[in-house]
């Protein structure tokens, strides 16, 4: 049973760094964060309540030696949209049940407060928005008001509010973002980026339909029977269609466990922050899965022709896409001032930091969220578009867009002192987790919610002796560096 405790502290707390959280990997804690207690209050609330630590050996091994079985090649491959095949997967065993399956199950949450305060660090998360973390459930158990999203997209180039494309892309074929596996949402990253900082206008429905088909992946069995059922978590891959002259692109083969970053969100006013349609746990429908505009869509047609003019007059190719929304420091879905095309120097809003990133950065975060054959001293085949770097005449005469959806005046953005999303070195890169666990002593971009640095020691729920028993087993499991003698 949990036993919560209530904290108010005066919203203008001043941040402390408190030590007892700093040296642990998975700091397990469950926490509940509002702006303010009642309108005119000046205080607000955190509620933590404690965790089975011990379970943290037992749950690594476990995540050691699973994945989501979404493999790259599968959402790789390609296919036609009136085909309805499932999807493959490497849990094929004879004798197995569908209730033992957990390939792409609801498997309870692993999410920690650092990660969270990463969201907001790096501005994937605005101020006006709470987060929760889930305690003991399997499945998700939403309070009112609440949305489920998760650490793994928000990895791969989602943020909040999600742009109109993406919530446009749920809408029209009826998903929810568990439907997706972090594959998934690093595929529709860089269509978005592609359409924006090459062509010069917002993504559309269409264009991607004629680029990419949907596909079921199933829940796989010996001795389940047909039709067999969808996976809970993933049960949507997007591949590309067959004899598409789009990009490809390989996610992580084993995006691991991808779907046990999930917590909850919260508008915490009357503007919607999140823009994501209320949570349903039921499998997806395949509404509008086998739409394809195919040769009907005029716009689609000349984005193909000038696409491969392109690819005929210059080198792009598919890292510079990549690269284009890594170096840029841009999440492509989220929803921005100006489009990727109109951006400009460090004090642009609607990048994470205006701090750029070195070439063997941007190859090292590429690698954490995909395949590719990047060199550390790599040259850009195709230079994406900016306000130094404008559309030429040409483009503009072909695509209206470009012209009639220009930014605005905007305000700029001061400079961060830190990078609040650095490179982080992990052992494993293809683990995909590009979280900021060690970014504990890094001013957070929105000081409003430092949230985890009120958060009171970990000896003063669990006691000194247990934590120096848990550290010291992160220490021989690697987790965590050696504590100086």
């Amino acid at each position: 049973m949990r036993h919560s405790r209530f904290l108010e502290l005066p919203s203008s707390s001043p941040s402390t760094d408190f030590l007892a959280y700093s040296k642990l990997a998975n700091p397990p804690a469950n926490f509940f964060f509002c702006d303010s207690a009642a309108p005119d209050s000046g205080a607000s609330q955190i509620r933590m309540s404690s965790e089975q630590y011990l379970s943290t050996s037992s749950s690594n091994d476990q995540e050691n030696r699973a994945s989501d079985g979404v493999s790259a090649d599968l959402a790789q491959m390609e296919t036609d949209s009136g085909q309805e095949q499932d999807a493959g997967s490497s849990s094929q065993a004879s004798g197995a049940d569908a209730s033992e399956v957990t390939r792409g199950a609801w498997m309870g949450s692993s999410v920690s407060e650092y990660e969270i305060d990463w969201l907001y660090r790096s501005r994937r998360i605005p101020e006006g928005v709470t987060c929760r973390l889930p305690g003991d459930e399997i499945e998700p158990v939403l309070e009112p008001g609440e949305r489920v999203v998760f650490l793994a997209h928000f990895e791969r180039g989602l943020g909040l509010p999600v742009s109109p494309f993406f919530r446009s892309f749920l809408d029209f074929y009826k998903l929810q973002p568990h439907h997706l596996p972090g594959n998934a949402v690093f595929y529709l990253s860089c269509y978005a980026t592609f359409m924006e900082a090459y062509i010069g206008i917002r993504p559309t429905l269409e264009t991607f339909a004629r680029f990419f088909a949907l596909r079921i992946n199933s829940v796989q069995g010996l001795e389940i029977p047909k039709p067999k059922p969808p996976v809970q978590c993933g049960s949507c891959i997007i591949g590309s269609r067959q004899g598409s002259p789009f990009f490809k692109f390989s996610g992580i083969e084993s995006c691991r466990l991808w779907q046990t970053t999930f917590f909850y969100v919260k508008n915490n006013g009357d503007a919607d922050l999140i823009d994501l349609p209320p949570f349903d746990p039921a499998p997806p429908a395949k509404t509008n899965w086998s739409y394809n505009p195919k040769e009907s869509h005029n716009e689609t047609n000349r984005i193909i022709r000038f696409m491969k003019q392109k690819m005929k007059d210059t080198n792009i190719c598919s890292d510079d896409i990549i690269r284009t929304f890594i170096s840029r420091r841009v999440l492509p879905l989220k929803r921005r001032q100006h489009k990727m095309s109109e951006m400009y120097g460090p004090g642009d809003p609607t990048k994470i930091t205006g701090i750029p990133l070195s070439k063997k950065d941007v190859v090292l975060k590429a690698r954490q969220i995909c395949q590719h054959a990047m060199p550390e001293d790599w040259e850009w085949g195709l230079r994406p578009l900016s306000s130094t770097n404008p559309p030429t005449q040409e483009a503009k005469d072909r695509f209206p867009g470009i012209l009639s959806d220009q930014r605005g005046r905007c305000r700029k953005r001061g400079l961060d002192k830190f990078d609040p999303d650095p490179v982080i070195f992990w052992k494993d890169l293809k683990m995909g987790r590009t979280q900021s666990r060690r970014l504990r002593n890094v001013p957070s971009a929105n000081v409003k919610r430092q949230v985890h640095e009120h958060v009171a020691p970990l000896q003063a729920e669990a006691g000194h002796e247990f934590v120096e028993k848990l550290m010291a087993r992160q220490e021989e499991q690697g987790l965590v560096p050696p504590t100086p003698a």
